[in-house]
């Protein structure tokens, strides 16, 4: 998916891969929505549109403004990438080159779940994580966003891909990421090639909708590289 693709593309591809997630016990109530990219893009478009919590939300960017600064980088970057086929390299460099558009995708993303943007949804202070925790269930999608994120599975893939301590191992036919501990060497998980696709898809889908619906809004000023 990318950044220019129509919600409707986007409703209909996360649609088909976060049952995938629920099959693992993520993510459930999100899966179930037969939109889902427009549910998370509507509470963060309801957040914006209280005067009150938006001004909260922009003295809170503003304080950190390293926060949208990650995430215009990160979109930029991927940008970049999803414009790369690797479909197009000629054998036998064309698995190597699909395995570098996963980790040119993937490396990014979880890189700034592990900072400043998943703060921004998991910190004590955050003005998001102090609401949603007595809002919840005004803001299902993004309450299972900030669930997501703390859920250990994805702190082990999380993990692995950013400390570049993974390998993709064949299995049965079936090709896996698997991901160790960066300092013993110890496997800490193991997820089929779809399900980390969709652990990047659904923390893409929530970077996107956080910057185009809440931070263009509580904070315009830190314009977007995408927008200029």
């Amino acid at each position: 998916m990318t950044h220019a693709a129509q919600p409707t593309e986007k409703d209909e591809l996360l649609g088909k891969l976060l049952p995938v997630l629920a099959a693992r016990g993520l993510v459930r109530r999100w899966a179930e929505s037969q939109t889902p990219y427009s549910d998370l893009s509507a509470e963060c478009v309801l957040l914006s549109s209280d005067p009150s919590l938006r001004l909260e939300f922009g003295d809170y960017l503003r304080a950190s403004p390293i926060i949208q600064q990650t995430v215009h980088t990160l979109l930029s970057h991927l940008a970049m990438v999803t414009s790369f086929r690797w479909q197009d390299v000629p054998m036998p460099a064309r698995l190597v080159a699909q395995h570098g558009s996963m980790i040119g995708r993937w490396l990014p993303t979880f890189l700034i779940i592990d900072g400043p943007l998943g703060r921004f949804l998991r910190a004590i202070d955050s003005p998001l994580n102090i609401l949603l925790r007595t809002q919840h269930a005004r803001y299902p999608v993004l309450a299972q966003a900030r669930d997501l994120f703390n859920h250990d599975l994805f702190r082990r893939v999380r993990n692995g891909v950013g400390h570049w301590s993974f390998a993709f191992q064949q299995q049965d036919a079936i090709e896996r990421l698997v991901c160790f501990d960066w300092e013993s060497g110890e496997r800490t998980a193991e997820v089929s090639i779809i399900e980390a696709e969709t652990l990047h898809l659904a923390s893409f889908s929530i970077i996107e909708c956080l910057d185009q619906e809440l931070f263009r809004h509580a904070n315009p000023k830190a314009k977007s590289a995408l927008r200029e």
